[in-house]
């Protein structure tokens, strides 16, 4: 049995995850395909399935034929060697992430989770609807460029919240600011200029008497609830940590149900759910992350979530 972890360098949840493999005598290989290919080699061979190896930065050589399973986390973007043109970056990436990522995508073993099942999952107006379809109870909710239908949904539905489709960071000049969600104000909607320029996500503000953070892994659900402090955290509790309190809660019976049957439609393993409480104790859904973090309500609560993706990692197909 030899277990691959694919990771950047340094990711909290891969070490954890080895650590317990490790301490059950299981073999684990570490590999970064974004160390690909200036500090690592390929060369891999079509057969019956792929066959041959990727040595990495230092690391052991790993040979894929040996793989029994994968646990994919968040590589680092591929490193290329210095003096390229612009143009040829674009095509020694686009290369590298076809070529390096799809013999890895190929092997047939379990994966947690498999990288075509994060890209289905990842794309929010997709998980919404799928959302709908397994049961969740889900906000109203508008994707649009265009002011007008901003306002229209507003007198229709209440309060609005925006918040972005895709991955929260903006990055410029070497810097990383996170977009947040955030409540639409009178204000907002007298103005609306920018909401042209891109897609937005809008939907109705959810009353909330604390949110939840269900973390999946396999049919081991490990929810958490999580209380605001302040009103930053009130409207999205990433805004504020310093303010949280945590305490382990019970799932109900229908949102179990909903749960294994969104995680079969994407394929997926682990799932980190999003949702909101309200005061009437339904639950509403924000969002899935098929490859969230853990790590935080794991020391916070002492979930065995690590422990858990070990096991489903060595379990016997």
């Amino acid at each position: 049995m030899t277990i691959l972890i694919i990771s950047a360098r340094g990711d909290w949840s891969a070490e954890v995850v080895a650590d317990q493999l490790a301490a059950r005598g299981v073999d684990c290989i570490r590999i970064d395909p974004g160390e690909f290919p200036r500090d690592a080699r390929l060369a891999a061979r079509l057969g019956a399935g792929w066959s041959g190896t990727f040595t990495g930065n230092g690391g052991p050589r790993l040979a894929l034929e040996d793989v029994t399973a994968v646990y994919y986390r968040r590589p680092s973007d591929f490193t290329m060697p210095d003096g390229m043109s612009g143009p040829e970056l674009g095509f020694a990436r686009s290369q590298a992430r076809v070529g390096v990522g799809g013999v890895l995508a190929s092997l047939p073993v379990k994966w947690i989770n498999h990288p075509g099942a994060l890209a289905d999952v990842e794309y929010k107006p997709r998980q919404l609807a799928a959302a709908a379809d397994v049961g969740f109870i889900v906000p109203p909710t508008l994707i649009t460029n265009d002011a007008a239908a901003v306002r229209e949904f507003a007198e229709a539905t209440g309060d609005l919240v925006v918040k972005p489709l895709a991955d929260p960071i903006v990055a410029e000049a070497g810097d990383y600011t996170p977009v947040w969600t955030r409540r639409v104000t009178a204000a907002d909607l007298v103005d609306l200029a920018g909401v042209e320029t891109t897609a937005h996500l809008f939907q109705a503000w959810v009353p909330k008497a604390f949110e939840v953070r269900l973390t999946v892994v396999g049919r081991r659900l490990f929810p958490a609830a999580i209380h605001a402090g302040s009103d930053a955290a009130r409207v999205d509790w990433r805004a504020d940590y310093d303010s949280l309190t945590y305490e382990t809660i019970a799932c109900p019976a229908p949102v179990v149900a909903s749960v294994a049957r969104f995680q079969q439609r994407f394929g997926l393993i682990y799932g980190a759910y999003d949702f909101v409480v309200t005061p009437d104790a339904r639950w509403v859904f924000l969002e899935c992350n098929g490859g969230g973090q853990f790590g935080w309500l794991t020391e916070e609560l002492d979930l065995p979530i690590p422990a858990a993706i070990a096991d489903e990692l060595t379990e016997a197909p």
